[in-house]
C-alpha cells in the first residue's frame, strides 16, 4: 500500500515539476516580448512627438487598467479556468501587437491616439495574464518553496533585463515594425507552450456564487490581514517613484544625453546585470536577515540609485546608477510578491492579487501623468532627486514599522 502511495506522490510531483518548468519557459518568452515592447512603445511616441508629456501620457494609459480593472479581474480569475484564461490573455496581446506593427509600418502619425488605446488594452491583457500567473505559481509550488520559485522567475526577468534591451537595440537597427512583429511571434511560441500546462485547482468551488459576494469575501480577507494592508501601502508609494523613474530615464537619455535608441536599449541591459546578481542572492539573504529587512534595504538602495541618476552628466554614470537600480529592484519585487503569496490562501489568491495589485498602483497613473509636466518645466533631473528624497522618507517609516521584523 505504501509503495502505491509513494508512486502516486511521485507522479503528482513529476506533473507539478513539468507544469512549473512549462510556466517558467513561457515566462521566459513572455518576458522577452514584454521587455521589447515596453521599450518600443515610449520610443515610438518619442519619435513621433519628441514630447515628455506625450511619453508620460502613454505610460499613464498603460497603468490605468491595473487601477481601474484589477479588483474585478482578480475575482474573475478565482472563478475561471486559469489555463484557458492565460491562453486568452496571450492570444489577445498577439492580435494587438500584429495590428500595431502594421500601423507603425504605415507611418501614419494621425493614428497617434490609437497607440494610447492599444497600450491600454495591452496592459489590461498583460495584467490579466500576470494575475493568473501568480495564482498558478501558488497552485503549483509548495508554500515552503515560494521564495525559491519567485527567485527563479526573478532570475529570468533580470536575465532578460540584460538580453532584452540588447535584443531590442539590434532590432531597432532595422525598424520598429520588426520589433513589434518579433514580439508577437515570441508570444505565439509561449502560447503553444502553455497549451501543454496541466493544473489541478479548486476552481469550481466558487463558480455558482454571486460575483459581488466573492469580491466582498476577498476584500474582508484582505482588510483583516493587517500586515498585508501595511505592506501594500508601502508598495503603493514605492511603486509610484519607481514607475516615474523608469520612464524618465528613457527621456533623459534621449533628450539630455542624446543617445540613439539602439545605444539606449543596450545601456538598459546593464540594469539587468544588477538584477541578475540580486536574484542569485535573494533566497540566501532572506534566510539570514528576514524578508522585512530585505524589503527595506531595497528601498534605501533604490533611493541612492536615483541620487546617482540625478548626478549623471555622462552615460557612464547613468550606467552605474542603472546597475544599482536593477539590483535593488529585484530584491524589492521578490520580497513584495513572496510576502503577498505567503499571506494568501489558495482560494483567495486571485482576489487578493487583484485588490493588492490595484492598491499597489493607485499612485502610479497620477505620478506618471504629472511627471511629464514636471520634466517639461524643470528637467528630467528633478524627477530623480524627488524620487531619492521620497524613497529615503519611505525607508525611514518602514524601518520603524513591525514589517521590518517580518521573517
Amino acid at each position: 500500500m505504501s509503495t502505491a502511495v509513494s508512486k502516486e506522490k511521485a507522479m503528482v510531483n513529476s506533473a507539478l515539476n513539468k507544469s512549473f518548468y512549462l510556466l517558467l519557459g513561457s515566462t521566459f518568452l513572455l518576458t522577452v516580448g514584454n521587455k521589447i515592447y515596453e521599450l518600443l512603445l515610449p520610443l515610438i511616441i518619442y519619435e513621433l512627438t519628441h514630447s515628455s508629456v506625450a511619453m508620460a501620457s502613454m505610460r499613464t494609459a498603460e497603468l490605468l487598467p491595473n487601477l481601474l480593472l484589477g479588483i474585478f479581474i482578480g475575482v474573475i480569475i478565482d472563478r475561471a479556468n486559469k489555463k484557458k484564461w492565460v491562453l486568452w490573455m496571450i492570444a489577445s496581446q498577439i492580435i494587438l501587437l500584429v495590428y500595431m506593427s502594421f500601423i507603425v509600418r504605415s507611418d501614419n502619425t494621425s493614428l497617434l491616439f490609437i497607440f494610447y488605446f492599444i497600450g491600454f488594452l495591452l496592459m489590461t491583457f498583460n495584467y490579466g495574464y500576470f494575475n493568473a500567473h501568480v495564482s498558478l505559481v501558488k497552485l503549483i509550488v509548495p508554500s515552503d518553496k515560494l521564495t525559491s520559485a519567485n527567485a527563479k522567475f526573478s532570475f529570468i526577468e533580470t536575465f532578460i533585463g540584460i538580453m532584452g534591451p540588447g535584443l531590442t537595440g539590434i532590432i531597432l537597427l532595422f525598424s520598429y515594425y520588426n520589433g513589434l512583429l518579433f514580439t508577437a511571434v515570441v508570444y505565439m511560441v509561449s502560447f503553444l507552450l502553455l497549451t501543454q500546462l496541466s493544473v489541478n485547482s479548486p476552481e469550481k468551488l466558487v463558480k455558482k456564487r454571486h460575483f459581488l459576494h466573492d469580491l466582498k469575501d476577498g476584500w474582508n480577507a484582505f482588510y483583516k490581514n493587517k500586515a498585508l494592508v501595511k505592506m501594500s501601502i508601502f508598495i503603493l508609494f514605492l511603486n509610484s517613484s519607481m514607475t516615474v523613474v523608469s520612464t524618465t530615464v528613457i527621456f533623459f537619455a534621449k533628450d539630455d544625453l542624446h543617445l540613439s535608441s539602439s545605444v539606449l536599449a543596450c545601456l538598459l541591459s546593464v540594469e539587468g546585470i544588477g538584477g541578475l546578481a540580486a536574484s542569485l542572492l535573494v533566497s540566501r539573504l532572506r534566510r539570514r536577515f528576514g524578508l522585512g529587512v530585505l524589503f527595506g534595504l531595497s528601498a534605501i538602495i533604490n533611493a541612492f540609485s536615483y541620487l546617482f541618476m540625478y548626478l549623471s552628466f555622462h552615460f557612464v554614470l547613468l550606467t552605474m546608477a542603472l546597475a544599482i537600480n536593477g539590483f535593488a529592484t529585484t530584491f524589492y519585487s521578490v520580497t513584495a510578491y513572496t510576502f503577498r503569496q505567503e499571506q494568501t490562501p489558495v482560494e483567495l489568491i486571485g482576489r487578493i492579487s487583484g485588490i493588492t495589485g490595484t492598491i499597489f498602483r493607485i499612485g502610479m497613473p497620477l505620478a506618471m501623468f504629472l511627471s511629464g509636466y514636471i520634466i517639461s518645466w524643470w528637467g528630467s533631473s528633478s524627477i530623480f532627486f524627488c524620487a531619492f528624497v521620497f524613497n529615503l522618507v519611505i525607508y525611514l517609516f518602514f524601518r520603524r514599522s513591525v514589517l521590518w521584523c517580518a521573517e
